[in-house]
């Protein structure tokens, strides 16, 4: 059969985005139909006050809030838990923040990954109790090796069904999506995209966590809705 070639035209921006949204809101969808395979009854009990609004708002309809209008340009504390905090964006709430009194040490790159995994996840927890300090442009090195590390290690092991921290797995994906929805990098979307997809007996273990489990889950969704990738 004779096929008539020739240069087809790229796709106008505005027709790009428009794919992409779709693509998102079908990927919502979906979440909206599996998390309860993820974030179990058993998991659901284990938060306590907060399971009714976690199960709520992955049920529901789309609902977004513009992360960007939370960046911070300065370090913030808050009262909250890492875990309440990283629900409480998941979901859209009021986040109680205020300026911090001081500004950490600078944390290295290069001395992050010196850290050996326990010290690590002790490391990030500490300084990032207040997860949108992550968005920081101090801490953009910081952000790139979480990505980097997901994308690389953690990925091998969870594809090879081998043993992995599944609370460092799951508070890196946490602070990327926070990250994803500061800066809108489509990166750091593509790494959550990519942890959804993986087979069903490799998300199971996450449930070891369900806080963090469930701020990751709210967290995608929220990012899922964004108008404007």
């Amino acid at each position: 059969m004779d096929l008539e070639t020739g240069v087809s035209e790229c796709a106008r921006p505005d027709r790009h985005q428009k794919i992409l949204r779709t693509a998102l809101l079908q990927r919502r969808a979906e979440l909206r139909k599996a998390w309860r395979h993820l974030l179990t009854v058993e998991c659901l009990k284990q938060l306590g006050s907060t399971a009714p609004y976690v199960a709520a708002y992955l049920s529901g309809k789309d609902g977004f809030r513009d992360w960007q209008m939370l960046s911070l340009r300065q370090w913030t504390d808050c009262d909250a838990s890492l875990p309440e905090m990283l629900i409480s964006i998941g979901l859209g709430e009021n986040i109680a923040c205020r300026p911090s009194a001081g500004v950490p040490a600078v944390f290295t790159c290069a001395n992050f990954k010196k850290l050996s995994g326990k010290h690590r996840l002790e490391a990030l927890c500490v300084r990032y109790r207040c997860p949108l300090n992550i968005g920081l442009e101090s801490e953009a090195e910081i952000a790139e090796e979480l990505l980097r590390q997901l994308m690389v290690a953690d990925r091998t092991r969870l594809e090879a069904e081998a043993e992995f921290d599944v609370d460092d797995v799951l508070l890196k994906l946490n602070l990327i999506a926070v990250c994803a929805g500061t800066k809108r990098d489509l990166r750091f979307l593509d790494a959550l995209n990519y942890f959804f997809e993986l087979p069903q007996r490799s998300l199971a273990r996450l449930g070891r966590k369900p806080h963090f489990l469930a701020g990751w889950l709210c967290l995608y969704a929220q990012l899922l809705c964004a108008p404007d990738w």
